[in-house]
């Protein structure tokens, strides 16, 4: 029993340490500012333009990249290899990264971005799969951890970036930080491949093979479906949700810019509890979790859709508790949800299909949100941009719920 329980501890450390090298290249390449490379306002070709929508370019091929990659590993055999898929994955991304740093012109950028975004598919996706097939009875806390890392690795992807600015004003390439960080690089591909082949020889969890049970459902099939539909209502309602509230409180309430950035910091700050949403889900099932979350959070921002006079302490709690159901408890168990509808052996491909909505929805929502803040007030706006979603996925999750049978729910490994 000790022996099993060190060895299941290594593989927690040892996955949480894979997550931080793809959460810290991911927001590096993702957060960097078109505006600050040396010839940013030479022209794309075939007329491109700079921005679509409210989003760079560059961002904007990131995330298409993301969600096609996620596309293509939903319609790839379900024997794929995961971690042949998560090696690779990191090694694009790693390569997009750290040459997005020296790009000089928009057009480099959107290169790098590009396969970056397959990169980055490709090894988050293995990475969830890995994850919940070693620890089928966590599926939820796993995702909350990624989650939860890629919140923290924000403070140092902001360090990083500003090397990127500081090379620009140099305006040649370093030779020595280059190097620097191509070995960092390499030795951190050759840890990741060290660790697999030590789980591998330790005896890690297998998957189930289709033919040693009775055959279930696919990911094509009605219940994952309609998750599908409903994960793409994420983007939809959590996307300008940041912004949604700082215009209420400074032009409709009046509050200074600095209380704004405080309160709204306070919401955002409520990703770090993305371990206690997975756990939930976990303990209470993720579905459940998600048919109590939903309407209440459509009722607690149409309540304050309302325009009326909160006192800062009662809106700093109301805005908090959004946050934390959009960017946790949302995320985590929508995807979890997703995951546990498939046979093990599909896991890879859910989550694939769950990035199709979450990144091409970032890109809908955008485009949605410009159009509509033009055309209407700000609480019809709330009510379309945040509520309508929300009321819209939890019906999509209770149908998925009633229509799924025995034979379309995944059967956890022993």
């Amino acid at each position: 029993m000790s022996s099993s329980m060190h060895k299941n501890k290594k593989q927690a450390m040892g996955m949480l340490a894979l997550m931080l090298p793809t959460t810290l290249l991911f927001l590096v390449l993702s957060g960097m500012d078109p505006t600050k490379l040396p010839l940013a306002f030479e022209a794309l070709p075939f007329g491109v333009p700079a921005s679509l929508g409210n989003i760079p370019i560059a961002s904007a091929i990131f995330y298409v990249s993301m969600g096609l990659t996620g596309l293509v590993l939903a319609l790839l055999p379900e024997t794929l290899s995961r971690r042949k898929a998560l090696l690779a994955g990191f090694l694009l991304l790693a390569v997009a990264a750290l040459m997005g740093l020296y790009s000089r012109t928009l057009f480099e950028l959107c290169c790098w971005s590009l396969l970056g975004g397959i990169g980055c598919t490709m090894n988050i996706c293995a990475w969830v799969s890995i994850g919940v097939t070693y620890f089928p009875r966590h599926c939820a806390l796993v995702v909350g951890l990624m989650i939860c890392f890629t919140a923290v690795s924000n403070i140092f992807a902001n360090k990083l970036s500003a090397i990127q600015h500081a090379i620009n004003e140099q305006g040649e390439l370093p030779v020595l930080p280059a190097l620097a960080g191509m070995l960092i690089l390499i030795l951190l591909y050759l840890l990741i491949w060290h660790f697999f082949q030590q789980i591998s020889a330790s005896g890690e969890p297998r998957f189930i093979r289709p033919e040693a049970r009775n055959p279930v459902g696919s990911v094509w099939s009605r219940g994952p479906l309609l998750l599908f539909l409903a994960a793409i209502c994420l983007p939809l309602s959590a996307g300008n949700f940041d912004y949604l509230y700082s215009l209420y409180m400074r032009e409709i309430l009046g509050f200074p810019i600095k209380t704004v950035g405080v309160v709204i910091g306070i919401a955002m700050s409520a990703t770090l509890l993305s371990p206690l949403a997975g756990w939930l889900g976990d303990r209470h099932g993720a579905v459940k979790m998600l048919l109590i979350t939903l309407p209440i959070t459509a009722a607690i921002g149409g309540l304050i859709s309302l325009g009326w006079q909160l006192p800062v302490e009662v809106l700093v709690l109301l805005v908090f508790l959004i946050g934390f159901a959009l960017t946790a408890v949302f995320y985590i168990n929508i995807l979890a949800a997703l995951i546990q509808s498939v046979p093990p052996m599909q896991n890879m491909r859910a989550v694939g299909l769950f990035y199709v909505a979450f990144n091409l929805g970032i890109l809908a929502a955008d485009v949605l949100f410009t159009h509509l803040k033009e055309m209407v007030g700000w609480t019809t706006l709330v009510l379309l941009q945040l509520v309508l979603p929300l009321v819209l996925a939890t019906v999509l999750v209770w149908l998925a719920q009633r229509i799924m049978t025995p034979d379309d729910q995944a059967v956890l490994p022993d």
